[in-house]
């Protein structure tokens, strides 16, 4: 084995582990000109790619110390995706780099079981997004429809971390192969998004004990799923979510009140409670007081976008101390107007590295206060 392959073997091996891909910049800057073509002419800028990604990552996320080193490496990889990826052709749909590696793909289900190991042994793959293909009408068409179950059958799943589902229309019995899946039980977070999920069905999985690692759930526009999900959070004490998105999922607001203060969303660090409706119908957190009812304790990331808070609500948020550990706020679409920048731009306690303030009928000056307000945010309004 060459000590090229060495190193790749150690960060396969130690995916969660900085010290094999910064010692494999150091091997790349050194011996470069003994590597193959294509990679030969790349060389410099990969060592300075994975470096750059893994400042981004140890950075505070959101902050301009990791923007300016995700701006860096996003650079270089618009100059050389092709080049890193060569290796990967006919086997993937789409690569993400994370820490200077491919760390995220998405794979066309028919044939994940097929290409599993060649991905696996490629690089060190912690995340996956398996589409589903939408089967042409006509006569027959059910019989095309592709199953997930032989996809949730591959043992290489016990790498990774993260498996993102959205609008594959998961049946119920895949929702079982999936929760029972002996390769998943490591799994840290799970993306059903817009998928007709059954209340009751996730209200059991929640309260039950499969997938016992999962600290993040993207249940984002399935709007159905309120009651349920409320009843499983209730039921669901041994859980510690990290991560939550419910995006545009219907609630009454005494429901979400109770949701949100279930005892498993206590450290909730990334809060997603977007909403789809306003200005005809504003959000259930319209009704309710922001300052009692978000889970502000480890909260860094807070999504309110489109739930029609006005500058009252956005009062509850701008000026609770609870919310100083808010780094990215989302406040799109919320009616907050001149009054609402006012309230945010005199907000004694936010430090924010990235606010959103999109439709909201504010003018340049108004959004200038709030560039001026929060220097070290990215401000989009």
């Amino acid at each position: 084995m060459s000590d090229r392959d060495a190193l790749l073997a150690a960060i396969l091996a130690a995916p969660d582990d900085d010290l094999p891909r910064l010692v494999y910049a150091d091997w790349l800057d050194e011996n470069g000109r003994a590597i193959p073509p294509p990679e030969r002419r790349t060389a410099a800028d990969r060592a300075a790619f994975i470096r750059a990604q893994i400042e981004a990552a140890r950075a505070e996320p959101f902050s301009p110390a990791a923007r300016a080193a995700r701006e860096r490496a996003d650079r270089l990889l618009n100059l050389h995706r092709e080049e890193w990826t060569w290796h990967l052709r006919g086997t993937i749909e789409g690569a993400e780099f994370v820490r200077g590696f491919v760390e995220h793909v998405t794979v066309d289900l028919r044939r994940f079981p097929q290409v599993a190991d060649a991905i696996f042994d490629a690089e060190p793959v912690r995340s996956v997004r398996v589409p589903r293909p939408s089967p042409q009408a006509g006569d027959g068409w059910l019989e095309e429809w592709s199953s997930l179950e032989s996809v949730f059958e591959v043992a290489r799943l016990r790498q990774i971390t993260t498996l993102e589902l959205p609008a594959v229309f998961l049946q119920e019995y895949e929702c079982d192969v999936l929760a029972g899946s002996p390769y998943l039980d490591g799994l840290t977070h799970l993306s059903l998004r817009e998928n007709p999920i059954q209340p009751g069905w996730l209200s059991d999985f929640l309260a039950g004990p499969r997938l016992p690692h999962l600290t993040g759930l993207d249940l984002s526009e399935i709007a159905n799923l309120g009651p349920g999900l409320a009843a499983g959070l209730a039921r669901a004490d041994h859980r510690r979510f990290h991560r939550f998105d419910i995006s545009g999922v219907t609630f009454l607001s005494d429901v979400l009140k109770r949701a949100l203060g279930s005892p498993c969303l206590e450290e909730v660090e990334e809060l997603r409670l977007g909403w789809r409706g306003y200005p005809e119908t504003p959000g259930p957190l319209t009704y309710l007081d922001l300052g009692w009812v978000i889970p502000w304790g480890r909260l860094r990331v807070l999504d309110l976008a489109g739930q029609g808070l006005g500058p009252d609500g956005v009062r509850e948020v701008a000026w609770n101390p609870a919310a100083a550990g808010l780094r990215w706020l989302g406040l799109a679409a919320n009616g907050l107007g001149p009054e609402g920048a006012r309230l945010l731009a005199s907000a004694p306690h936010l430090n924010l590295f990235y606010l959103d303030v999109r439709r909201n009928s504010l003018g340049p000056k108004d959004v200038d206060a709030l560039r001026r307000r929060f220097p070290d945010a990215e401000v989009e309004g």
